[in-house]
């Protein structure tokens, strides 16, 4: 029992572990598309949406925008001004829009994206990290698999 306890607590970890790495691949993703493939357009705003709220105090603000014509929801990490016009980044392909001009830079846009430089400096500061913190992980836990749930106090 005690070997399947410490293989479930590996498989556990393994599966944040991916999870984080695939929040990165997809913020870089996303961030590259804007940056290589994003189209300035003017956006007017036409009205709010709803707000959508997490415990932890993250608060995503839905918009009602007019690009060229369509009107589409749109969500941002920050309040915005009804019936104001603002300088987007959008890519046709996706219907996705971001606040930003055509010569932004990458830390520019995955700022826009996330929502503060402070945001984006930690989570950039997470993904450097996260290499060398699954290493020394991995070796811990697999040299003392069998001793995950001894109580050698």
């Amino acid at each position: 029992m005690k070997k399947l306890s410490s293989y479930c607590v590996i498989a556990f970890l393994s599966f944040g572990v991916l999870a984080l790495f695939w929040a990165g691949y997809s913020l870089g993703t996303t961030t590259y598309d804007f940056w290589k493939n994003g189209v300035e357009k003017q956006a007017k705003v036409i009205s709010f949406d709803h707000v959508s709220g997490s415990a932890k105090g993250g608060n995503s603000y839905y918009y009602n925008l007019e690009i060229d014509g369509h009107i589409f929801i749109e969500k941002f990490p920050f309040k915005l001004k009804e019936k104001s016009s603002y300088s987007v980044l959008y890519l046709l392909d996706k219907q996705e829009a971001i606040l930003g001009q055509s010569d932004d830079g990458l830390f520019k846009i995955y700022t826009a994206q996330i929502g503060s430089k402070f945001m984006a400096l930690l989570t950039i500061a997470m993904f450097i990290f996260m290499p060398f913190g699954c290493y020394k992980m991995y070796s811990e836990l697999l040299s003392k698999k069998d001793d995950l749930w001894r109580n050698e106090y």
